[in-house]
C-alpha cells in the first residue's frame, strides 16, 4: 500500500493556482460586466461565431451610413442657412429698386445704391460660406471658394475682373464710362437692348463670363449616400440660376443708380433690375426647395437606419448578451474565493514544525 505525502509546501502551491485561476476569470467577469456581452465569443458561441461576426458587420455599416447622414445633414443646415441670408438680401433689394419708381432724389438713389452694395457684399459673404472646412456652394470643388469678391482691389490697385468685364462692356456699348455726364443722352431703347443683350448674358452664360469672372464652382453638386439604395443631392453651386441672377441684379444698383439718367432711362433699368431680383428670390428658392427634400429624405433614411440597427443589435444581444446580475454574482464569488485563498496561504506559511516539535 502506498501513500502521498501531504506537505504545506503543496497545499500553497493549489492555492496559487486556485487565485491564478480565479483573477482570469475575473478578468474576463468583470469585462463582461461591463460590456454586457461575452469575454470571448467565440469560445461560448462555437458554431455561431460567424453569425454574431456577420451582425456586427451589419450593425457597423449602418452606423457609418448613420454618422455620413449626420455630416450631410449639418452640410445642409448650413447650406439652408446662408441661403437664408442671400434670399434675405434679395428681397430687400426688390423691396429698394420698387420703392424708387421715378423718384429722380439724389439722396434717394444715393441710399438706394448702398442697399445694393450691401446686398451684393452679403450675397458674395454668404456665398463663400464654408462648414467643416468645405465651401458649401462650390458644387464638387468643396476646397476652392467659390465666389469672387467684386470690389476687390489689389496691390496694385487693380479691380476684379468681374468689375472691369462691367466697364469694358459698359464702355465698348455706350462709348463712355459709368461716370460720364453724357450718360444722360442714354436712351430707354438702348438701356433696354444693353441690359438684356449685352450685360445679362454675362451672367447667365458662361461663354460670357460667369465662370470666368466670378464663380469658380462646379456645375456638379455634391450627391451623398443616404441608405443602401439612395443617392441625394447635398449640396448647392453658385452656378445656379438664383446665384446669378442676384449678382446682376446687385451689379445694376451699385454701378448704374447713380449715373446721370433720363427718368424713363432709369425706370426702364429700375424696372429691369425687379425683374432680374425677382429671378434670383425664384432661383434661390428653389435651391432652398431642392435641399429641403434632401434633409427629409435624409430623416427618413436615419429613422429607417435606426430601425434596421435596433432589430440587428436585439439578435446580437440575443446571441452574445450575458446576465449583468449572474455575471456579477460570480464576480463577487471569486472576489470572495481569492480572499479567503490569500488568508489561508498567509496562515499555511506561518506554519513551522519546530511548533510542534518545541
Amino acid at each position: 500500500m502506498k501513500t502521498s505525502s501531504i506537505s504545506s509546501q503543496t497545499i500553497q502551491n493549489a492555492m496559487r493556482l486556485t487565485i491564478s485561476d480565479a483573477q482570469k476569470q475575473m478578468v474576463d467577469l468583470q469585462k463582461e460586466v461591463t460590456t454586457g456581452e461575452y469575454a470571448d465569443v467565440g469560445t461560448q458561441l462555437g458554431a455561431q461565431t460567424s453569425s454574431a461576426v456577420d451582425l456586427t458587420r451589419d450593425s457597423l455599416r449602418l452606423q457609418s451610413l448613420s454618422d455620413a447622414n449626420s455630416i450631410a445633414d449639418t452640410r445642409l443646415s448650413a447650406s439652408q442657412a446662408a441661403l437664408d441670408q442671400i434670399l434675405s438680401a434679395a428681397q430687400t433689394l426688390q423691396s429698394t429698386y420698387v420703392s424708387i419708381g421715378n423718384n429722380t432724389d439724389n439722396a434717394t438713389l444715393t441710399t438706394a445704391q448702398q442697399t445694393a452694395t450691401n446686398a451684393l457684399n452679403t450675397f458674395t459673404s454668404a456665398a463663400n460660406t464654408s462648414a467643416n472646412g468645405e465651401y458649401l456652394f462650390s458644387g464638387i470643388n468643396t476646397d476652392v471658394k467659390p465666389m469672387a469678391d467684386y470690389n476687390a482691389v489689389d496691390s496694385d490697385g487693380n479691380v476684379s475682373s468681374a468689375k472691369q468685364a462691367f466697364d469694358d462692356a459698359f464702355q465698348s456699348y455706350f462709348g463712355m464710362s459709368v461716370n460720364d455726364s453724357a450718360t444722360s443722352s442714354i436712351t430707354s431703347d438702348q438701356m433696354k437692348d444693353f441690359l438684356e443683350n449685352t450685360l445679362e448674358p454675362m451672367f447667365t452664360t458662361d461663354t460670357s463670363g460667369w465662370t470666368d469672372n466670378w464663380s469658380s464652382a462646379s456645375d456638379t453638386t455634391v450627391s451623398s449616400r443616404i441608405s443602401k439604395t439612395e443617392v441625394v443631392q447635398t449640396s448647392s453651386t453658385a452656378n445656379s440660376n438664383g446665384f446669378r441672377y442676384m449678382g446682376l441684379a446687385s451689379v445694376i444698383g451699385e454701378e448704374m443708380l447713380s449715373m446721370n439718367l433720363s427718368t424713363d432711362t432709369r425706370s426702364t433699368m429700375v424696372n429691369k433690375a425687379i425683374d432680374y431680383t425677382g429671378k434670383a428670390i425664384t432661383g434661390i428658392q428653389n435651391e432652398q426647395t431642392q435641399l429641403g427634400l434632401s434633409q427629409q429624405r435624409i430623416k427618413d433614411a436615419n429613422d429607417s437606419l435606426s430601425s434596421q440597427k435596433d432589430i440587428i443589435e436585439t439578435q446580437l444581444t440575443s446571441l452574445t448578451g450575458v446576465d449583468a446580475y449572474e455575471a456579477s454574482t460570480k464576480l463577487n464569488n471569486l472576489q470572495s474565493l481569492i480572499e479567503t485563498s490569500y488568508t489561508l496561504t498567509a496562515r499555511l506559511q506561518k506554519l513551522s514544525l519546530v511548533d510542534y516539535l518545541s
